[in-house]
């Protein structure tokens, strides 16, 4: 049995998607064999990072949790600004600059960076979750004792920044989601990684958890149902305002009456009072989102920043088709890999891709029970416990 170290932004037990998800779903599962500690902030919201859980040290059944108080709550705008001016002067911005960007992007956690300095050494492992942020990247220098950064790396703009190439070392040992989070980093940095795992994380199958509970999934039977449905949060930055321009234009050259969009979870930094013909229902039980996939034609992901992808795994489970933005290579490479959905790359192609799902149903089918076992073979429970655990036991050595 080991002492483990987890160190990420935010900490939410029931987290249902993100890396919030990953983390809780790693911890969970080493903590069945080890001792493991979260440290993270007091932080729930990450557009504000206020604090709202209580600092210090919480006990769970299986692990423990220590939070930190965020001393600077965040300001979207404030660090918009501070990262254009850092982007702009590119490799020649200067580290004052940069650090003034981490300390924007947050959450601010001092304390949080002094305990890892203080207490390194209780640990055999740590555990680093989320390349962006700063007390992961405050911490990694400080770090003697073996650990092991899940980076959730994205193709966007900060990674840009000379901070993150000076911050991830060809020679540390990754875990990434999937093959193509590993290319963002070498494309970026131009060097190979030396030391790396392939894990992801795993997505509960709601069809064999549900005949466990004697219930049943409502199914729409009706040949009409073409609702298309998005998952997560509404927010520019998930390329919500692209999909609803898509989209319209899409229903004023069709004239469909038949299909209708459905966006699932809450709405962020966003206006979509004008978007009539779009429903959005808000945030949903894990049970009410499990009913609209599966009375739902096909799932689409409008994100060009996605290291996973939660929504098109619960998706293809439930044997749903998905259409996703070919710019998130990640999301491209699973519907490649699975033959489990398209992708588009801009109106024209969202357009006969959508057209295409619509007017050729059985190959629709088959796309979506392509992708259920893409996701049972690769993304399983068991799956995943045994890559963490065969990671953890290598680097235990």
């Amino acid at each position: 049995m080991a002492n483990i170290l987890f160190i990420t932004p935010r900490f939410l037990q029931n987290a249902s998607g993100g890396a919030e998800k990953l983390t809780s779903d790693y911890v969970n599962i080493l903590s069945e064999s080890h001792d493991v500690t979260v440290i993270t902030s007091a932080a729930k919201n990450y557009v504000t990072w206020k604090n709202e859980f209580k600092p210090g040290l919480t006990e769970e059944s299986q692990y423990k949790i220590i939070r930190f108080a965020v001393e600077k709550t965040r300001n979207i705008n404030q660090m918009n600004l501070v990262l254009d001016r850092c982007l702009r002067r590119g490799d020649s911005v200067s580290m004052k600059d940069q650090m003034s960007f981490l300390e924007e992007q947050g959450p601010f956690c001092p304390l949080l960076v002094e305990y890892v300095s203080k207490h390194q050494f209780d640990y055999d492992l740590v555990i680093l979750v989320g390349y962006l942020y700063y007390p992961v990247v405050l911490s990694i220098p400080l770090l003697k004792v073996p650990f092991v950064i899940v980076p959730t790396f994205h193709d966007e703009p900060a990674f840009r920044l000379p901070i993150y190439r000076q911050t991830y070392l060809s020679h540390y040992t990754y875990s990434f989601n999937a093959p193509e989070e590993m290319d963002v980093y070498e494309s970026y940095h131009r060097q190979k990684v030396n030391s790396y795992f392939l894990i992801g994380t795993f997505v509960e199958d709601p069809i064999s958890e549900n005949q466990k509970s004697n219930s049943t999934i409502t199914r729409d039977s009706s040949k009409e149902n073409h609702q298309l449905i998005t998952i997560g949060r509404i927010e520019p930055a998930k390329g919500y305002p692209e999909l609803f321009e898509q989209y319209h234009h899409w229903k004023q050259l069709n004239h469909r009456t038949d299909v209708t969009l459905k966006c699932l979870g809450s709405v962020f930094s966003m206006d979509v009072s004008h978007n009539k013909e779009i429903q959005f229902p808000g945030f949903v039980s894990e049970e009410e989102k499990v009913a609209e996939i599966q009375n739902s034609y096909l799932l689409l992901n409008p994100s060009a920043y996605e290291s996973f992808s939660i929504s098109i795994m619960e998706s293809w489970l439930q044997e749903k088709p998905v259409l996703v933005n070919a710019k998130s290579s990640v999301m491209r490479g699973h519907c490649i890999r699975s033959q489990g959905g398209l992708y588009y790359s801009d109106s024209n192609s969202f357009q006969r891709m959508l057209d295409y799902l619509l007017e050729n149903q059985s190959i629709a089918n088959k796309m979506g029970k392509n992708g259920r076992k893409y996701v049972l073979t690769n993304f399983s429970k068991d799956v995943i416990k045994t890559k963490l655990n065969q990671m953890v036991n290598t680097l235990l050595g």
